[in-house]
Formats: structure tokens, C-alpha cells, sequence
């Protein structure tokens, strides 16, 4: 099963984290780690609780981190600490412009490798973005 790590601007994370458990239950709880990131928080401080995090939900198929705007705070942190995790071994990506679509589909298709979780996610976040009226 795919690790998921949400790397996120507060109270973005939780809120999600909520979200997620309210539409799918119980099927949340296990393998997902969030951090809300708060605005004084630095890559430097923030990096090496993402990267624990990053080991501790790696059931041996990888981790799928998701933050949500490419080039802010969150996203650095997750960027700093995929490449940690990586130096160690362990299989991981980022995906940024994290919404509920890509987020849903992540825990929905978790069981799947890194790869295609990953495509399921990323296919999920672009095709959850239309115009409505």
C-alpha cells in the first residue's frame, strides 16, 4: 500500500484530513500523515518531522506526498524531505496542487504501486477542476 503524506498550509491538512474521513470513514486512518504548516515554519525545522513521517507510513510500495502550491513553504519542506527519503532508499514523489478530487483518489487507489497511485491522484486533482454552470 501507498504511504500518503499531506505537507500543507494550516489548517489546510486537517481540514482535509477531515474531509477525507467524513467521505471515505475509516479507510483514512491508516498509512496517512499530515502536516499544517504554519508561517513561521522554515524547510530546515519542518523537514525532518516530514521525512519520519515519510519512513513511518512506507509499507515497502513508496510515498505519495501531496502539498498544495508549488514553490511556497509546504512545498519546499516536502520537497527537502522526498529528497531525504530517497538518499535513504526509500521510493517517494510529490504532487502539488493538492485538492479533494486528487486527495480522494490518492486513499482510493493506494493499493495500487507509487506510480499509478500517483497518476490516479494527479488524474483526479486535473479532472476535479471544471466549470460548472
Amino acid at each position: 500500500m501507498t504511504g500518503i503524506v499531506i505537507v500543507v498550509h494550516a489548517p489546510l491538512g486537517d481540514a482535509m484530513h477531515e474531509l477525507a474521513s467524513h467521505v471515505l470513514g475509516g479507510v483514512v486512518a491508516d498509512s496517512l500523515a499530515v502536516h499544517d504548516i504554519q508561517p513561521e515554519d522554515t524547510p530546515e525545522v519542518q523537514a525532518p518531522a516530514v521525512l519520519q513521517d515519510i519512513l513511518r507510513v512506507d509499507r515497502g510500495e513508496g510515498v505519495l506526498v501531496l502539498t498544495d502550491l508549488i514553490g511556497a513553504t509546504p512545498a519546499n519542506i516536502a520537497k527537502r524531505a522526498v529528497a531525504d527519503a530517497q538518499a535513504q532508499g526509500t521510493r517517494c514523489c510529490v504532487l502539488a496542487g493538492l485538492n479533494t478530487p486528487m486527495l480522494l483518489r490518492a486513499l482510493t487507489y493506494r493499493n495500487l504501486p507509487l506510480a499509478d497511485t500517483r497518476e490516479k491522484a494527479l488524474a483526479g486533482g486535473v479532472q476535479g477542476c471544471l466549470q460548472v454552470d
